[in-house]
């Protein structure tokens, strides 16, 4: 009989089953507990992501199919293993079944109480130190935005995952990630990145290497740890193939490069200043300079099928370095009238 583990740890015959007649109704009550979800909770999945729609009886009261309940119970599993609602909410349940599926990790969650996690990276360091507690069962053991005191402290530590932050995934990404899992015998790896060609993509997953698009916050890289745990991502995984690159030697622009107002420190600081005040200003702004620079990076070391595409890639960089010095100006304006440190 096919089966889903409740998180009360109690057994939910699959309500497809055809045990259970096609039109039984199911009241909020009963649905809450047979998925483990509160009533409001279901309610606020059904009015604001229109995960099910259900239906009204004679009396006004809700109404719940059985396959209303089933899909419930697969998003509750699914969100406990840190997947946003907002995500899967108009997934059908194949694809759900699919999802859990994937994840093995979900059906043993309750017994995994620490995932060590070593975390290096200019932005993304600064930020998780905020969450704590929240990131459980992360168990944050080396974070660091320098690399060679991170690699010092790892000769201290055996963490299961390794993540790491580059501004562009390429092949030297994958090849620093696989060598600090080497380092310290981690079985898993994350990459959070901001910009990165699809072949370079394709190639660190091919290389066991999770993949997550910045700016990534404490939900999404914990369910990005947990997929990795699950993947069995390997320590040794083999170096992801590169790419020849026109060498940047050979580039010119038409003018001058605005140098960098901010640190990547300054940018986390400014950041993480925005949950002191009422205004969010600083901390959009610094994610759009912190953006804006990593797509320089990126349109600088693009490959070029020829002169015409050379030409293209050193006026996306030159307009990026532009709008990155612009947003900087507004940036420092605002954290002055603000009264922000940094």
């Amino acid at each position: 009989m096919d089966t889903s583990i409740t998180p009360n740890g109690m057994e939910l015959q699959n309500m497809t089953s055809k045990k259970q007649p096609a039109d039984q109704r199911f009241g909020i009550g009963a649905v809450a507990k047979l998925t483990g979800l509160s009533d409001h909770t279901i309610r606020v999945w059904e009015r604001r992501y229109a995960a099910v729609v259900a239906e009204r009886a004679a009396n006004g009261r809700r109404e719940y199919t059985v396959e209303h309940v089933e899909k419930l119970g697969l998003l509750k599993r699914l969100t406990d293993a840190g997947i946003a609602i907002s995500r899967i909410a108009g997934d059908d349940i194949d694809e759900l079944r699919e999802r859990a599926a994937s994840m093995s990790v979900l059906a043993h969650g309750a017994a995994i109480e620490s995932i060590g996690t070593a975390v290096l990276g200019q932005y993304l360091s600064s930020r998780l130190l905020a969450y704590g507690r929240d990131l459980a069962p992360l168990d944050l053991v080396v974070v660091d935005s320098d690399r060679d005191r991170f690699t010092a402290d790892l000769e201290h530590h055996t963490p299961d995952v390794v993540v790491v932050e580059k501004p562009v995934l390429d092949g030297d990404a994958v090849d620093q990630l696989s060598e600090l899992m080497q380092r310290c015998g981690a079985r898993g790896g994350v990459l959070v990145f901001s910009f990165g060609a699809t072949a370079d993509i394709d190639r660190a997953r091919q290389a066991g290497v999770v993949v997550l698009r910045a700016p990534a916050d404490a939900e999404q890289l914990r369910a990005a740890v947990m997929q990795s745990v699950a993947a069995g991502s390997v320590a040794n995984a083999a170096p992801a193939p590169r790419r020849e690159l026109e060498s940047a030697a050979e580039w010119r622009f038409s003018g001058p490069i605005a140098p960098r107002r901010f640190t990547d420190q300054q940018l986390a600081r400014l950041a993480n200043a925005s949950t002191t005040i009422d205004c969010e200003c600083p901390h959009h702004l610094a994610q759009l300079v912190r953006d804006l620079s990593a797509f320089e990076i990126y349109s600088a070391q693009c490959a070029n099928r020829d002169d015409d595409d050379a030409a293209l890639h050193r006026y996306l960089h030159q307009t990026s370095a532009e709008a990155r010095s612009l947003i900087e100006v507004a940036l420092e304006r605002v954290a002055r009238a603000e009264g922000l440190d940094y």
